[in-house]
């Protein structure tokens, strides 16, 4: 093959520079076709994914654990789901760029998946999504998670954070294609730049080599840039000992909200059952009689409880009796059925909208299955 001198990369040595020129993916050492070869190199090496490029300068870039090839989002599917360590998830479609048509499509496309995720992958759809595609592989979404975040990672702390960040729309959108052309990077920019919660991105593929037995793979991120990575940079996540709870509530404009939540802190600390937690936004939970959190009471004053047997001493039947409870007093949908249930559901209804005896039925419920002295 001639070498393309317009398109290279350079190996350096001690004494010597030499080129190795751009090679495109369609010449058989990847895949069948692009798209073929794009998708398995994404689903089988994440690491692909620049996320030194994606937060330059930061000190802990993201990280990428795959969850789900051919992720459902309402009749349709996206090529690749990610979340990174901080529980933002990131949306990937691979297209063949070079199709007009396809250029416009693709950028609806995601945006149309991104707008109809909360409603299709919240309440744990994410997790259980993603949990069955791993299983069919014999392999436990948990141990991989752990495995690239670290095995102190609190597993359950770490999805209610996705569950956050979904509800807020912090997601990224991302493209992924052998060659972007300047059309799709000025949308992929412009969009970037006036989107407040979500990333819009491009991510090049190139190849250099001289012939298929090795080749040389540049990952190269479009659209971002450090103003905009500076502007969309989440604040690191702290331990929220009760001492920062009380300064965060006290700053709440909903003082309804804010003495309820501080009304929750000072019962679960005069109980002994309070558990710190650590995330972006102010969170606590109450320890469970199992020493696992029962459940996590959040900024906005959602409650999170936690369904899963192990968080039970008594196992399945204190957790049917946990959840029957919590029915009775019109907290969790009836149609629930918690042997189904991987890990927990959102209650229905916010602390702020309930009168006090509702709350102080919600309390007496959780108080019966918290830590036993």
């Amino acid at each position: 093959m001639e070498k393309n001198k317009s398109d290279e990369i350079f190996i350096i040595d001690k004494e010597s520079l030499n080129s190795l020129p751009y090679r495109s993916m369609r010449e058989g050492f990847f895949g069948k076709t692009l798209e073929d070869a794009l998708q398995t190199l994404l689903e089988n090496y994440p690491q692909i994914i620049p996320g030194k490029q994606i937060d330059p300068g930061g000190e802990d870039p993201p990280q990428f654990v795959l969850l789900r090839r051919e992720m459902p989002v309402g009749s349709w599917s996206l090529d690749h789901l990610y979340v990174d360590q901080k529980g933002v998830l990131t949306l990937v479609e691979t297209k063949l760029i070079q199709n007009p048509e396809s250029r416009r499509e693709v950028m609806g496309q995601l945006i149309e998946y991104a707008a109809n995720a909360k409603e299709n992958w919240a309440s744990g759809r994410v997790r259980q999504y993603a949990t069955d595609f791993w299983n069919k592989k014999n392999e436990s979404l948990d141990d991989l998670l752990l495995d690239a975040f670290g095995q102190e990672l609190d597993v359950e702390d770490f999805w209610n954070e996705v569950e956050l960040n979904l509800k807020s729309g912090r997601m990224r959108l991302m493209i992924g294609a052998d060659e972007i052309r300047p059309e799709v990077r000025r949308m992929i920019e412009y969009l970037n730049r006036e989107m407040q919660n979500a990333e819009v991105l491009g991510l090049e593929f190139k190849c250099y080599g001289d012939d298929q037995s090795q080749m040389v793979l540049v990952p190269t991120l479009i659209g971002q840039t450090q103003e905009i990575s500076d502007k969309k940079s989440s604040d690191e996540t702290i331990w929220w000992a009760v001492d920062k709870l009380h300064e965060a509530y006290a700053n709440y404009e909903d003082q309804i909200l804010a003495g309820r939540l501080t009304e929750i802190l000072e019962w679960s600390i005069k109980n002994n059952i309070f558990m710190s937690a650590k995330t972006k936004f102010p969170v606590f939970a109450i320890d469970g009689n199992n020493q696992l959190r029962v459940v996590s009471v959040f900024h906005n004053g959602i409650i999170y409880a936690f369904i899963n047997e192990k968080h039970f001493i008594g196992g399945p039947e204190e957790r049917n009796e946990f959840v029957d409870e919590l029915k009775n007093i019109q907290m969790l949908d009836e149609s629930i059925r918690a042997d189904e249930i991987n890990s927990g559901r959102h209650l229905l209804k916010p602390i702020q909208d309930l009168t006090q005896g509702q709350v102080e039925e919600l309390l007496d419920i959780i108080k019966k299955h918290a830590r036993d002295e």
